[in-house]
């Protein structure tokens, strides 16, 4: 074998972090038919305090459990508030009430977006050269939305009951993009295990303020072990597991070959709810998809191409 097809070769050999990455994104496309699901009994602000209450504390001892500590310095800890109240208490909340108002399978393929938000971000705030594949990527992928947003071939009125859902997961999307760029200067200096355990530590107490009101009026008793068994699986293992997979995989394999995985979690996500909860994408819905996936390959082809002309 020569070194070209020995280097090859490795290039296509699978690790245990390409498992771990295999597994998260398997548990990010059940989880949200799961949670689409459990929607159904629990209302948002319910689900989302309790499911997120419980991942914070599995994130803190999984931070202490590696010899870390929650201190961070006040300068650094200014920078954190605005990061973590954006993109992770607005990007929950979004997320929660957005999936409710739509369908899974949907808002997996419009999360699917956050690659273009952030390079957009790159290319309009920061004033980065893009690369021109990164802007037909994002025209493809926005058309691939509005495919999919009112291609169901039903009446247009019919179509435009899931666009406030639709609507919704798209600004979680550009939250998270936000909370992606916003926490890259505190990467350099922090592990991931401790700015996620930070960041969810300070949105779980507005979001359990928030969700005072429906925690009183829920009645506990109509809520089925199904919806319960969905609550415990969102937050044990989408949040504290998966994050903590996630974080182990992109320190060995990268943040490049990571994110090809994650283009899976979509389809995985699309089939489980074809499976599960019976939804079908009509013919130009599932075109949509396609072309929003095309997109947000294409865009980030550019961005990895661009970071490696610059190397």
């Amino acid at each position: 074998m020569t070194e070209t097809q020995s280097d090859i070769s490795r290039s296509f050999r699978l690790s245990w972090p390409d498992l771990f990455i295999v597994i998260t994104v398997l548990i990010w496309g059940v989880n949200f038919v799961v949670v689409k699901a459990a929607l159904a009994e629990f209302s948002p602000l319910t689900f989302n305090s309790i499911r997120f209450t419980l991942a914070t504390l599995i994130e803190i001892i999984v931070l202490y459990a590696q010899g870390e500590t929650l201190h961070m310095p006040w300068r650094d800890m200014k920078k954190m508030l605005p990061v973590a109240l954006l993109g992770v208490l607005s990007y929950q909340l979004l997320f929660v009430f957005g999936i409710r108002r739509t369908s899974a399978g949907n808002a997996s393929v419009l999360l699917a977006t956050i690659p273009i938000f952030v390079a957009m971000y790159s290319g309009i705030v920061k004033r980065q050269k893009l690369d021109r594949s990164v802007w037909i990527g994002s025209l493809l992928t926005f058309g691939g939305i509005s495919l999919l947003t009112l291609g169901s071939g039903k009446p247009l009125s019919a179509s435009m009951e899931t666009l406030p859902g639709d609507l919704m997961l798209l600004l979680a999307a550009v939250c998270w993009a936000a909370y992606t760029v916003g926490a890259k200067s505190l990467m350099a200096r922090y592990s991931p295990v401790k700015l996620t355990a930070l960041s969810m530590l300070i949105a779980a107490p507005v979001m359990d303020l928030l969700a005072i009101p429906e925690l009183r009026a829920t009645d506990w008793s109509i809520i089925s072990l199904p919806a319960w068994g969905g609550l415990l699986f969102s937050a044990i293992f989408s949040i504290a597991v998966a994050y903590l997979f996630w974080n182990l995989a992109v320190q060995r394999l990268g943040d490049a070959r990571s994110s090809t995985y994650s283009n899976l979690t979509p389809i995985v996500s699309l089939v489980t709810a074809w499976i599960v909860l019976d939804e079908r994408l009509a013919p130009l819905q599932l075109l949509g998809a396609v072309v929003v996936l095309a997109g947000v390959w294409l865009a980030r082809f550019g961005v990895r191409r661009r970071k490696q002309a610059l190397e």
